[in-house]
């Protein structure tokens, strides 16, 4: 009788993470077309800015238990929709985090491979806001997009191994037994 109760605790968690979930796609598709709809007010020059702020004060008077419209948040929906509008590839994938950490990387990360990253990142690892914004602070993607593997001998075995511990996904088609250009991996290393 107990294995049945933990059972049915189980198929409760379930259901309610994945009540959360489609809470969330659903919140982010609202702020997705809420961007959208600013943004293309702006572009048309059908609005000034100040109507973002008069549109703020009149969502809050109109539903004022609800919470998230500030002047600020409607400004980040904006920026959220035009950052992705133009990337299909990533559009599914914002659906899937937090608002929170969604702000935090479109703010934060200046490329699109940046962006990727890290939304492959939080999705995969469920990161908190808090976790999201350690790593990004961390420069995990940064120590992740660059590798040196240095060999003394041309040693299969010890370049798989050195590879398959690595925390992220690595291919390989050869490695060479000398480095490149110290020019180029300056200049690499300056554009991250």
């Amino acid at each position: 009788m107990n294995h049945d109760f933990i059972e049915i605790i189980s198929i409760i968690k379930e259901s309610r993470t994945n009540a959360l979930r489609s809470v969330n796609a659903e919140l982010i598709r609202l702020y997705w077309r809420l961007g959208e709809y600013i943004a293309i007010k702006l572009e048309k020059a059908e609005w000034g800015s100040s109507v973002v702020s008069q549109l703020s004060v009149h969502i809050q008077k109109s539903l004022p238990n609800w919470k998230g419209f500030s002047n600020k948040n409607l400004w980040r929906m904006k920026q959220f929709f035009e950052t992705y509008r133009h990337h299909s590839k990533l559009s599914p994938l914002v659906r899937e985090i937090s608002w929170s950490n969604n702000v935090l990387i479109f703010s934060r990360c200046s490329t699109y491979d940046e962006k990727e990253f890290y939304l492959h990142r939080a999705y995969s690892e469920n990161y908190s806001k808090r976790e999201l914004d350690r790593q990004i602070s961390a420069s995990l993607y940064e120590r992740t997009s660059i590798g040196v593997l240095l060999c003394k001998d041309q040693d299969n075995e010890v370049v798989e191994y050195a590879l398959s511990r690595s925390l992220s996904p690595t291919m390989i088609a050869e490695y060479k037994t000398q480095l490149p250009d110290k020019q180029l991996l300056i200049k690499k290393l300056k554009e991250l």
